[in-house]
């Protein structure tokens, strides 16, 4: 789904934040990182605060919020198989 500019500056990326919602998914960071489009490397960096995703990242990375873990295994599952 497009999203434009001011929703994007209205979404607010924490560091902790990220983190706490990878632990409840139960994912590891390579996985975060195929379900918002970055590597597990720059997942880290962003939960270690050395680095902040870019803004086109921030809504899939909100997204996150909403999952539960069956939904987010589920998109795991298909970008999976998307890909192989």
């Amino acid at each position: 789904a497009e999203v434009d500019e001011t929703e994007i500056q209205k979404i607010r990326f924490s560091a902790k934040g990220l983190a706490a919602q990878r632990k409840r998914l139960g994912l590891s960071a390579s996985d975060i990182g195929l379900l918002v489009g970055a590597s597990g490397q720059s997942v880290y960096n962003w939960e270690s605060g050395q680095n902040r995703p870019r803004a086109s990242q921030l809504p899939a990375i909100a997204e996150l919020r909403t999952l539960g873990k069956r939904d987010a295994l589920a998109k795991l599952e298909a970008l999976h198989s998307a890909a192989g």
